[in-house]
């Protein structure tokens, strides 16, 4: 990934003025009574909501977030509690922290939602950064990057649009008509649009794309601006149907989620705020036994150099579960998340990579020398390292049970219940189970790592186990100096309970949970490699430590998504090698209502959530808070693409 290029603000008395292209964030006759007039009254707002189960608004020009604001405070005051507001908006050149605190603390009357969106906001990194606010009823999307490459990567039906770049003149590629092709390809035949200008091109470009555009009086000192709505919709052109996500949304919402691991109870929670009555079923006594069942585990991100798909997924990812794991800690400080950062030691040529030409904001990522990551952690490191500064560790049952404590009132956990098989009749799933009991229910969440091929449904799923190995090592009086957790060919975490959770092998193909002496001397040997012989003097045959399954793919994204109908795909998709323009194919088929969130390997605590959202989204009938190019880099049917594009 590369860093993006922040916002060079000049301080104007007391305003901030862009130095990029000399211009205003917002009018010195008023912010707030700007935004009031350009874009709330000139879209109808808020009566356009008053009635809504959602609502989506989509900004070019996040700038200070002073419009998202003034839109929150409105849609709190005014729109159902049931309702649902979504809020994309565009930013290629994002504030700093300290200067959009500067820029907002004028607004007195606005402190506490300024401070909400300062405890979510993200370092500049490209890509979508979905936020919530106000119990889930609020989600910000911040889209950092170019316009126009992510307004087609935006996967939303747009209620009103806020155009809002700085002036025409100065910054052209706001205002070009590939831009005003990507605002008319996301409306609708009731979008309506506002901005403060009324350019001649402006005009033109918008009513070329379908808008029944209007000049209307400006604000303050400015006499004209534009307002419109959508009169002649354009479909926008197909590209990989085949990737296209449902469109179905069940009214029951019942849904039996199977697995209750991190994934599976991620899911739960995530629909379960959406108001759907959850069961989750898993065949253990209690919450995050397999895979999620380590005491402790390191939440970071997997970044990459190039502009991948990969680095912007895993950067998303980390700062939606960063952003929950901060929510609850501040609620309550004994939760076991601790924010005290992560360090990624050199031990790999990609890692030596990645620290010599790492282009990443600080508050992300950033290279450290030998000296200053001994500093960071308190014990002496041979080598250079990456810092994740906001990364951490907690007990993922902690958060298990946290999550569903939440919720209670709408999930039902369902212990001691082995799931054997699923069948679908015209309206509902029917899941059998070992002990005989059969649950009917709307929509099926399978949770169940590489368990998942079990099912006739997704036994095409291509996924590999590997046995992962942990050892607790007891504290010593150098070893308990460590501060943060420290990441190398394994890791070691700070001392709890006078143990240091140490790992982890990797042996693929290899599914027997039985402890091995062999696994503890890996362990304590790639310790003491990489943290200069920390336990010089430690009786391996006395150690103690666990075994559990990882679920990896071979691509290290995620399998998340609805369950593609098979027969449908190939019989529709079967010629893809042919090489046939992708117009021609018509959209994608899925089994109704089965969803899989599965294969997250190593990073399992980083990628849960936001994979969760996706399939409450995709449930839900909401927009997706991810760009395309994630959603279809994790869909259950790429591997069975993959294959027909070679003729397979």
């Amino acid at each position: 990934m590369e860093s993006m290029k922040q916002a060079k603000i000049e301080w104007q008395h007391g305003q901030p003025v862009n130095q990029q292209f000399e211009d205003i964030y917002f009018s010195r006759q008023g912010g707030i009574a700007e935004t009031e007039h350009v874009f709330l009254k000139h879209n109808g707002l808020p009566e356009r909501w008053l009635d809504c189960e959602q609502f989506v608004i989509a900004e070019t020009g996040f700038g200070t977030g002073l419009n998202f604001l003034i839109t929150l405070r409105h849609w709190l005051d005014s729109a159902p509690l049931h309702a649902r507001l979504y809020y994309f908006s565009v930013e290629k050149y994002p504030l700093s922290r300290t200067d959009l605190l500067q820029a907002l603390s004028v607004w007195d009357d606005y402190q506490d939602l300024v401070d909400q969106l300062l405890a979510v906001y993200p370092p500049a990194v490209n890509g979508f950064h979905p936020m919530r606010f106000c119990q889930q009823r609020v989600t910000l999307v911040l889209m950092l990057g170019d316009v126009e490459t992510l307004l087609s990567q935006m996967n939303a039906s747009v209620d009103a649009w806020y155009l809002d770049g700085f002036a025409p003149g100065k910054n052209p590629d706001m205002w070009s008509k590939q831009v005003f092709q990507q605002i008319a390809a996301h409306s609708h035949p009731d979008t309506r649009f506002s901005t403060y200008t009324a350019v001649g091109d402006v005009r033109r470009g918008l009513r070329d794309c379908g808008f029944d555009v209007s000049r209307v009086a400006g604000f303050g000192e400015k006499r004209e601006m534009l307002t419109g709505v959508m009169t002649a919709p354009q479909r926008p052109k197909t590209t990989m149907p085949w990737f296209y996500p449902p469109h179905e949304k069940s009214k029951a919402k019942r849904v039996a989620v199977v697995g209750a691991g991190i994934a599976g109870v991620m899911t739960a929670w995530s629909l379960a705020n959406r108001g759907w009555q959850v069961m989750l079923i898993e065949k253990h006594a209690s919450l995050a036994q397999e895979g999620s069942g380590n005491p402790l585990g390191v939440l970071m991100p997997r970044i990459t150099l190039d502009q991948s798909v990969e680095g912007e997924f895993y950067a998303s990812a980390f700062f939606v579960m960063v952003n929950l794991l901060n929510q609850i800690k501040r609620a309550d400080d004994s939760f076991s998340w601790q924010q005290q950062g992560v360090l990624q030691l050199a031990s790999s040529e990609r890692i030596k990579k990645q620290i010599q030409k790492i282009d990443l904001p600080d508050d992300y990522v950033c290279a450290v020398s030998a000296q200053q990551a001994s500093d960071i952690c308190g014990l002496d490191i041979a080598t250079e390292a990456l810092y994740f500064k906001q990364a951490g560790w907690f007990r993922p049952e902690d958060l298990c049970q946290r999550l569903l404590a939440m919720q209670v009132g709408n999930i039902q956990l369902h212990s001691h219940t082995e799931v054997t098989r699923l069948s679908h009749d015209q309206s509902d799933w029917q899941i059998m189970c070992a002990d005989h009991k059969v649950f009917n229910v709307d929509a099926v969440v399978l949770a169940t790592a590489s368990q998942v091929s079990d099912f006739q449904q997704t036994e095409f799923l291509e996924l590999q186990t590997a046995r992962g190995q942990i050892s607790y090592l007891p504290s010593v009086q150098q070893s308990r100096k460590l501060k943060c957790a420290v990441c190398y060919d394994g890791y070691i975490l700070p001392s709890t309970d006078e143990q240091h959770v140490v790992g982890a092998t990797f042996e693929p193909d290899i599914s027997s949970l039985e402890m091995s002496l062999d696994g503890h001397v890996k362990n304590l040997e790639s310790c003491n490699q990489w943290m200069n012989n920390l336990f010089p003097n430690i009786d391996i045959t006395a150690v103690q430590g666990r075994t559990g399954l990882r679920a990896t793919t071979t691509d290290r994204m995620p399998i998340v998504g609805a369950v593609p109908d098979l027969e449908f795909y190939q019989a529709e998709y079967h010629d893809l090698y042919k090489g046939r323009a992708e117009n021609v194919y018509p959209e994608a088929r899925y089994l109704p209502g089965l969803y899989v969130n599965v294969g997250h390997g190593a990073r399992g605590l980083t990628s849960s959530l936001l994979c969760a959202e996706i399939i409450a989204a995709e449930l839900n009938a909401e927009p997706v808070c991810v760009s395309n190019n994630v959603q279809y880099a994790l869909h259950p049917a790429r591997s069975v693409i993959k294959k027909y594009k070679k003729g397979k």
